[in-house]
């Protein structure tokens, strides 16, 4: 594609060079340039990119996209110097990619919490209607029956765009998409036009990066502004957001659910919580019995986010009950690790206050005996959580366990110290275990027959970054080695 086309809609000055070269490629990462290849040179928050511009020509990158005019110009190189490289990148994507989204239904899912699961939900109620869905999350990213790593929630916008030409191709018609604050903020999903979205909850969470919750807010906004104005959006009436988002819609159709409020166009006040699954009936724009193979309040609210979402986008209601039925859960999300023990042992990925909450107050509400918690808190994120995760767990369990979450470039000692401020100065129910898997073999020893243990915090992860190491640890798999050692 010539240089020229790419750069529609951007504002550029030319430092050097033309725009009638041809570009075969784009790339924001000089380790994957080659040949006539366009360089975007992003300012990163540990490393900017426009040191690398050297090494991207070397590479053979032909053109460059920079913010900072570079104090030598390589011969033969043209170099284009625009005010938002990063911004600028998702645009040069979606011209690059001839705009794929066009043929693209695309389903956005935003909030602090449930953003996983109700993505997963919508995008099984898809596939079991027959449509051919990709989703695009935390977990995972999945195209039709490929499955692909992911390394963030949500995908960079020049990553995205190849992801959505891969679908053009393949005419997969529906596209779901976990739509985290950080991708709103720094334009991950800029221009993107979505067919749908949902808003989950909004509670404190990325305060280390927005410092205050009305920024967080307007972030989570932002998805809702980009909706198509025939398209659609969800909200938990719930949530106390609700108003502020709704008030951001771009879209001329605002649905709502609730279990509380039966002016909501979909809610539930009928509902039966167990330990390994959930049933409730619907009120509102269709009624129909559910059930579903996971527990937890908080998957009522994702469930009911789902069903509405598939059921506006044109999928019978008698469809989406069966594919509740048949919805085996998401990896690390109130996941139950069954060695044929005595007592229950689940692995959750609440790694904010409200999260643990959550979780706590199912396995509250289910427990036989004791509740013993294993929990930490990650390091070089919001601070401002750790006591209010100290007190949850001295107000819920029965016994604590404070170990390592990922401590990062952080002192863990330091991290616990204060997660501990959160407990009063007369709990003595608790103790810590720097080392995450003789914390779990420790929580695993103790458990005597009908108690629950909930190990908290990392859920699918399969790593633990202690300062610069990233080190192999599934929670899942530590959990089941000692269970059926026990057994």
């Amino acid at each position: 594609m010539k240089l020229k086309d790419i750069l529609t809609e951007i504002n550029f000055k030319l430092l050097q060079g033309d725009l009638e070269q041809e570009i075969k490629e784009l790339s924001y990462d000089s380790r994957t340039v080659r040949k006539e290849s366009l360089f975007i040179a992003i300012t990163g928050f540990e490393t900017d990119g426009h040191a690398y511009i050297d090494q991207a020509v070397k590479e053979g990158a032909s053109a460059v996209v920079v913010e900072k005019s570079p104090a030598k110009f390589a011969p033969g190189i043209t170099y284009l110097q625009v005010e938002n490289s990063r911004r600028d990148l998702a645009l040069l994507a979606k011209n690059f990619y001839h705009d794929p989204l066009q043929k693209i239904k695309l389903i956005g899912v935003t909030g602090t919490n449930g953003k996983t699961t109700t993505s997963f939900l919508i995008h099984h109620i898809l596939e079991s209607a027959g449509k051919k869905a990709a989703l695009f999350g935390t977990i995972k990213n999945l195209i039709g029956k490929k499955e692909l790593s992911s390394s963030r929630t949500t995908p960079e916008s020049l990553d995205l765009y190849k992801y959505f030409y891969s679908l053009q191709k393949q005419e997969i018609e529906y596209a779901v998409m976990e739509v985290s604050s950080h991708a709103l903020a720094l334009y991950r999903v800029y221009g993107m036009k979505f067919s749908a979205a949902v808003f989950t909850n909004l509670t404190s969470e990325h305060l280390d990066y927005h410092r205050t919750m009305l920024n967080y807010k307007k972030a989570k906004a932002k998805l809702f502004t980009q909706l198509k104005k025939d398209g659609f959006a969800v909200f938990n009436f719930d949530d106390q957001a609700a108003d502020f988002m709704i008030q951001s819609s771009a879209a001329q159709n605002n649905l709502t659910y609730s279990l509380v409020n039966e002016n909501a166009d979909l809610s539930t006040a009928n509902y039966e919580l167990h330990n390994q699954d959930l049933h409730y009936q619907t009120k509102g724009v269709f009624k129909v019995d559910i059930a579903l193979n996971t527990g937890g309040v908080f998957n009522i609210y994702n469930s009911l986010a789902a069903a509405l979402t598939a059921y506006k986008l044109g999928i019978n209601k008698e469809l989406i009950v069966q594919s509740f039925k048949k919805f085996s859960g998401v990896p690390g999300r109130y996941e139950i690790i069954n060695a044929g023990q005595d007592f229950q042992l689940v692995v959750d990925y609440a790694h904010t206050p409200d999260g643990m909450e959550n979780v706590l107050q199912s396995a509250l509400a289910n427990k036989k005996n004791n509740l013993i918690v294993v929990f930490g808190c990650g390091g070089d994120r919001d601070r401002s959580k750790r006591s209010l995760m100290g007190n949850l767990a001295e107000q819920y369990a029965d016994y604590t366990i404070v170990t390592n979450d990922n401590p990062r470039s952080e002192d863990p000692a330091d991290i616990f110290t204060e997660i501990k401020t959160g407990f009063s100065k007369d709990f003595k129910d608790y103790e810590v275990i720097a080392d995450r898997k003789q914390a779990i073999a420790r929580a695993i020893d103790i458990a005597q027959k009908d108690d629950s243990v909930f190990l908290l915090g990392r859920g699918h992860e399969k790593y633990q970054i202690i300062k610069d190491q990233k080190i192999k640890l599934d929670d899942r798999k530590v959990a089941l080695e000692l269970l059926k050692t026990k057994v």
